[in-house]
């Protein structure tokens, strides 16, 4: 039941706020203080007001009318539910009509069938309020989860998530400050609006990142060769600086569209046109969030030190040369692993068991563990303090079965565990070990820029693929949003106009 409650407890929060704003709307939404602006000024002091009904319904009544300077307030009160027009006289002179609804509860809505109404600041402060309260959970999560195991994916999911709803927050902030007077509607559509306009300020960033990746894989593709791998860079470069664009360039193809006219205010085209323009939106804002958290968890994660108490060290093996001595990717791996004991040692006095794992590939003359193993022992690493685990076939096996033969050999129930590899790869590394459950903590050697760039968007790639599904569920949520809105709008402008 508690896990069930912590899983929809958003939706929960939701609905009791969406209750509160209900009951509390209702009390105060029959009464409405309309503004009309540029009134003209009466000759004998007093404010003629003229409802003029839809329908001849008797919708409205005014309660009282004054004027500030050109502005006219006035107050009204529902009666049946309806649309009035209400026009400020003076003369033969008069104001441009308010446009006012009447629903069937009694509230009143201004100029929008979901326009501003009495009690819309109190429902966007709970809106602002709501924010927060997801905002700072995330982060608490989000703190505890680094505390308790920094390589779950779902860390990804986070630092993106509070990227994404720290710039809702604010954007709801700021409309709460500077507009005064707004309908739900229109909030809605500001939240899909933001990411158009997040979307917009990002773009130079976007393009400077989409600069340096793809100057980074060609400077790897010269010295590396040309591989459908050594190219993901380039290729995501050109996805990012595609989809930062899209957004604008979707605005101007329909805005010049002949085939969808947009420029008709209840026609279909200006609503499907609204819709593919937020689309778009949300598309790439979600994607450089998710991107700039794998970055900071990415970064995170190869600058982590593992603590001084280690049993056991695993250095995950990779492609070694010809003749079987390790590449210089490998030789940093196993350089960063004697290093960490030698930190350990100075600091706690304790010493670590090297285990080199990893088996022999197709073209390798032997396993990746027994190359390892000789470059321990040059480096003046005593034979009993190695573990071979020699069979494994990727970075999930390295785990598992290095795990079995540390079972075998200790008689500590939890053996603390470190690993050591290459920087780009140890956050997804420590993920593999925790599908596990086994508890870990990596540490990562240093590889040439362009190669780093290049390794990371692989690793990015993988680590995202894991968590498509709680991605999918966030993108349709998003989309959800933006057809309500949509719909709405349509409802509003078209139906109910």
């Amino acid at each position: 039941m508690k896990r069930l409650f912590l899983k929809l407890r958003y939706l929960l929060l939701a609905i009791v706020m969406v209750i509160a704003c209900y009951i509390y709307v209702s009390f105060v939404g029959h009464e409405y203080l309309c503004y009309v602006e540029n009134v003209p000024h009466p000759t004998d002091g007093t404010v003629p007001v003229e409802i003029i009904e839809d329908g001849g319904k008797d919708t409205l009544e005014i309660i009282y009318s004054r004027t500030e300077g050109n502005t006219a307030l006035v107050k009204v009160r529902s009666k049946n539910p309806g649309k009035a027009y209400l026009t400020v006289q003076a003369g033969d002179a008069s104001s441009s009509p308010a446009v006012l609804y009447v629903h069937g509860n009694g509230i009143i809505t201004s100029e929008d069938y979901f326009g501003d109404f009495t009690g819309s600041f109190f429902v966007r402060v709970s809106l602002a309020v709501y924010l927060a309260i997801i905002l700072t959970d995330l982060i608490i999560m989000y703190r505890r989860s680094l505390h308790k195991n920094i390589y779950r994916t779902r860390n990804i999911l986070s630092s993106g998530l509070i990227i994404f709803m720290s710039g809702s927050f604010l954007m709801n902030l700021v409309n709460l400050i500077t507009t005064h007077r707004m309908g739900l509607m229109d909030v809605l559509s500001s939240f899909l609006d933001f990411l158009q306009t997040f979307a917009i300020l990002t773009m130079p960033i976007a393009v400077l990142m989409a600069i340096l990746a793809t100057a980074s894989n060609i400077r790897l593709l010269s010295r590396e060769g040309r591989t459908w791998r050594n190219m993901l860079a380039a290729i995501l470069s050109i996805f990012l600086l595609i989809a930062t664009v899209t957004p604008a360039t979707v605005s101007y193809i329909l805005q010049n569209s002949t085939f969808i006219d947009v420029h008709q205010y209840t026609g279909p085209g200006r609503f499907i046109g609204m819709f593919i323009e937020r689309t778009a939106g949300i598309i790439v804002v979600y994607f450089e969030c998710i991107l700039a958290g794998s970055i900071i968890l990415g970064i995170r994660a190869a600058h982590h030190i593992p603590a001084f108490d280690k049993d056991y060290i695993l250095i995950l093996g990779c492609q070694m040369r010809k003749d079987g001595t390790p590449t210089k990717l490998l030789q940093s791996r196993i350089d960063r692993a004697i290093e960490f004991a030698k930190m350990q040692k100075e600091a706690t006095g304790k010493d670590i068991i090297f285990i080199p794992t990893g088996g022999k590939g197709k073209n390798e003359v032997i396993t990746e563990a027994e190359a390892i193993h000789k470059y321990l022992l040059k480096q003046g690493i005593p034979e009993s303090s190695i573990l071979i685990e020699d069979k494994a076939t990727n970075t999930y096996e390295n785990f598992a079965r290095s795990v079995e033969i540390i079972k075998k050999t200790t008689r500590k129930k939890v053996p603390k565990i470190a690993f050591a590899t290459t920087n780009y790869h140890v956050f997804r590394a420590g993920f593999l070990a925790s599908r596990q459950r086994i508890k870990t903590e990596g540490i990562g050697s240093r590889t040439k820029s362009y190669f780093f760039i290049n390794a990371f968007i692989r690793e990015f790639i993988a680590t995202v693929y894991y968590k498509i599904r709680t991605h999918l569920l966030v993108f349709t949520v998003l989309m959800m949003i933006n057809i309500s809105v949509t719909l709405m709008t349509y409802v509003s402008n078209v139906i109910l106009s």
